[in-house]
């Protein structure tokens, strides 16, 4: 590639005359010259005048490729330049283990699998690439198409997930999972820790929204925390990813409606600590899970709260165990809505 070579002094002033030409590269980066270090190289392009070149030697280096910044510069290699200057592309994707799933538009549709492979390209370690069509259904699963997959690997949506150091099966496709709530299942576990120190003994521990089991994996793994160990879901598929998930000499795994566990006499005054993860239902079930709580035991959830209903909801928490339970705001859901959580004890 060709350079100006121009004195030390000068770099300033030839970036912004190059610039003003439309002759500066993007990405361009200025070099020291190896032949004198009192000047320096600045590459051009063809626009450069004529007058810049009569006034500066000009030096041809090799010089290796820019390393692409996103997957949009690894477009240029894959579509026309004027298809990728004109298109806008989309700037978000998520990570779910070796898989990337990523919304698109109607216009972007048609570049799809340029767009999985470029992916690829810029993600060494992802396997394949889907585009992420919304949630459907009951169990609000994704619906994913795929857009490309790594030479020789396979297209299985099935993948393992690391969250806070621990391993999960998963598959987005048939089961829910969301990274957002990590955080909040760190604190889940400070919650059980706390609470099994104030009973001096291991919990009896109840999920029965579990998912594939991010907020009991950390528990379990726990030496000594969980006692006895209820994880269920309404989701069958859910079901066969916890028994692959959690691992418990004392742990009941079934596939489950929440509310008529009320109806179990072995249930009823069973647990310590009872997880409530179903934000959009949350509080329409807690009458129906309060039977499972033992006294002094600890219910844990969260739910999406509009903010017309929150004083309600509040109200609806009181009467269930006191005034001094109150919903938490953690973050925005929606223009006119929040994830809230709530962490209430059982009073006798």
């Amino acid at each position: 590639m060709r350079h100006l070579s121009v004195p030390s002094q000068d770099t300033q002033q030839v970036l912004q005359r190059l610039k003003v030409e439309l002759a500066l590269p993007e990405g361009a980066r200025v070099r020291s010259d190896p032949s004198d270090p009192g000047r320096r190289l600045i590459p051009f392009t063809e626009s450069v005048s004529q007058e810049m070149i009569d006034q500066y030697p000009v030096v041809s280096i090799n010089v290796e490729p820019p390393k692409a910044r996103n997957y949009r510069d690894h477009l240029l290699n894959l579509l026309p330049a004027t298809t990728v200057e004109a298109t806008e592309w989309p700037t978000r994707h998520e990570f779910v283990g070796d898989l990337i799933l990523i919304k698109l538009e109607d216009h972007q549709r048609p570049f799809g699998n340029s767009i999985g492979k470029a992916l690829l390209l810029q993600n060494a370690r992802t396997r394949a690439v889907f585009e992420d069509k919304g949630v459907t259904g009951t169990f609000r699963v994704r619906n994913l198409k795929l857009l490309a997959v790594r030479e020789g690997e396979s297209e299985s949506t099935r993948t393992r997930i690391v969250e806070g150091g621990h391993h999960l099966w998963t598959d987005p496709s048939t089961v829910y999972y969301s990274s957002r709530l990590s955080h909040e299942r760190e604190g889940t576990l400070d919650c059980a820790k706390k609470l099994s120190q104030e009973l001096g003994r291991p919990i009896s521990v109840c999920d029965p929204y579990a998912g594939v089991g991010p907020s009991l994996r950390p528990l379990v793994s726990e030496s000594g925390l969980v006692g006895e160990l209820f994880a269920g879901d309404l989701n069958p598929s859910a079901v066969e990813f916890l028994h692959e998930n959690i691992s418990h000499p004392a742990a009941t795994i079934e596939c489950a409606d929440a509310r008529d566990l009320k109806n179990r006499a072995e249930m009823c005054e069973n647990y310590d600590l009872l997880l409530v993860n179903i934000p959009h239902d949350s509080l329409t079930h807690m009458s129906d899970l309060l039977p499972l709580l033992r006294v002094n035991g600890v219910m844990r959830g969260w739910a999406i709260v509009e903010d017309t209903d929150f004083e309600n909801a509040n109200e609806q928490l009181h009467s269930l165990f006191g005034q001094d339970t109150n919903l938490e705001i953690r973050r925005s859901y929606s223009a006119t809505a929040n994830l809230c959580r709530f962490e209430a004890q059982k009073r006798a």
